[in-house]
């Protein structure tokens, strides 16, 4: 080859590297983009919704309000969750795909002034973000336009679903303000005239020094603390308004439920709860109101009737009290069979039977598995007037389980004849345990699984994959997420 075309080559090849190497990854002369600036969501002052929704928000004091724009003095508590998702999904918006820029094809996309969804954001006193909305995106997200810009672009993201939104929906729901953590106090009250304060200590929750309870009564402190959870985290389903949230019509002028709910810091909230519906209504709700708000909310019945406690509700109706830890002997007997597992050093042996079944494998941790199953029983019920041993059936129980803890201390179920009462058609049966002297009622299935003698400690056997097997149950999901399923449970249990 000629050393002239040797050195135009050369030449060349160092063009085509200084090229490579200052190129912009992506050509961006002449294409369109949407740059939107960066917003503050604490300076953001108001977000404002036309066309399609009609919905002002403005942020008033520490909190939020919402209007409809038609009637401006008529201004709600807004849920600050939903503006500072909307401002979020607004700082994701970076460099959609650009569309159309010809006039005419707007109505196409539903950003007309006809269809279009309109978002202007106030940021520090002035407009930061004005947007319009149309219909979803082909691929996914939706279309959007810069006001008065006719270039059209199609963003993938939640934006469309955080701002499209009826005035109702963008009102805040929770009743109160408040953490379960820093409740001191629970006060409740029945439109019968009863009273329960519950005071939290630094070992949970317990009632109120004096208060009387019946002969044997456990207090539950896990009830008291679920009640604590429920209240701080109460959520209405709807609103009442004119006629429907008047006194009359919703029972809260007339003896009615409360809760009371202090504070560490001496800060007292009060919930009422309106008259409880007929039980054939079925999925009716509870009206509701919050000492000082004059808004009444409507909860859903079931979320109503889990505040409505009485000291009854605070029973605790556990049947055993141990710590599964410091077991040291289990034995069961139910079906005609007695098992009995004994700890020895860390771990458990079964005495008893002394001949297993053929093909019998035993797993130790099956018993620790059990042990957490017992200390979480609970009756269904407690039994009501006197029932003696022999009418229990309790006297020579067919179903007894004794559990021994360090100490050599025994704590004993037994379970006995068919308690009767049940409801919806159930069977229970009656139950005593060495807690206290009560008789409960539990359902059938505690001594079915009981009854399975020594296979209650039986090791179960580990999935198999071979030939390309499938756990059941995953047939359904997609392949890729079964895969990685099965792929995780194989690495877990040690199987090829």
């Amino acid at each position: 080859m000629k050393k002239g075309t040797l050195i135009a080559l050369g030449a060349f090849a160092v063009l085509l590297v200084l090229v490579l190497a200052t190129r912009e990854r992506n050509v961006s002369v002449g294409v369109r983009k949407l740059e939107l600036p960066k917003l503050d969501k604490a300076q953001v002052t108001a977000l404002e919704l036309s066309g399609a929704r009609n919905v002002t928000l403005r942020k008033e004091g520490e909190g939020w309000t919402v209007v409809d724009p038609g009637k401006p003095d008529t201004k709600y508590p807004a849920d600050e969750r939903l503006v500072t998702a909307v401002v979020e999904a607004l700082g994701e918006v970076k460099n959609p795909d650009f569309v159309t820029d010809r006039a005419e094809r707007l109505a196409e996309y539903e950003l007309d002034d006809a269809k279009g969804l309109k978002l202007e954001v106030s940021q520090g006193g002035g407009t930061a973000v004005e947007l319009v909305l149309g219909k979803g995106a082909r691929n996914g997200g939706v279309y959007l336009r810069e006001a008065g810009s006719n270039d059209v672009f199609a963003h993938r993201g939640r934006l469309d679903w955080t701002v499209r939104k009826e005035l109702e929906d963008w009102r805040r729901r929770q009743l109160v303000t408040l953490e379960a953590e820093k409740l001191s106090q629970l006060v409740l009250r029945s439109k019968d005239g009863e009273s329960v304060t519950l005071k939290k200590t630094p070992d949970g929750w317990g009632l109120a020094e004096g208060t009387q309870t019946p002969a044997g009564f456990r207090f539950s402190s896990q009830a008291a603390e679920q009640l604590a959870q429920q209240l701080a985290s109460l959520t209405a389903q709807d609103f009442l308004e004119g006629e429907a949230a008047a006194d009359a019509a919703t029972g809260l002028g007339e003896a009615h439920d409360s809760v009371e709910a202090q504070l560490e810091d001496g800060k007292k909230v009060v919930v009422h709860l309106g008259r409880q519906p007929e039980a054939k209504e079925g999925s009716a709700t509870v009206a509701a109101r919050v000492e000082g708000d004059a808004q009444v909310y409507q909860l859903p019945q079931y979320t109503a009737s889990q505040l409505r406690k009485r000291l009854v509700d605070f029973r605790d109706t556990s049947l055993f009290g141990f710590e599964p830890l410091k077991v040291t002997k289990l034995k069961v007997q139910a079906g005609g069979r007695t098992t009995v597992a004994v700890k020895e050093g860390a771990s458990w042996k079964l005495t008893e039977p002394t001949k297993l079944p053929d093909g019998f494998e035993f797993e130790p941790s099956q018993v620790d598995a059990q042990l957490a199953w017992l200390r979480s029983l609970r009756g269904n019920r407690l039994v009501e007037g006197q029932v003696t041993d022999a009418q229990a059936g309790l006297a020579s129980p067919a179903t007894l389980v004794e559990v021994t803890v360090d100490g050599g201390l025994v704590q004993t179920l037994r379970l006995g004849r068919e308690a009767p009462g049940a409801a919806n058609g159930t069977k229970e049966l009656y139950a005593r345990t060495t807690l206290d002297s009560l008789t409960y009622a539990v359902g059938e299935g505690v001594r079915n699984r009981l009854a399975q003698g020594v296979e209650f400690f039986k090791r179960h056997p580990q999935p198999n994959f071979a030939g390309g097997g499938q756990l059941q149950g995953l047939e359904s999901l997609p392949p890729e997420v079964r895969r990685q399923l099965e792929a995780q449970l194989r690495a877990n249990t040690g199987h090829p």
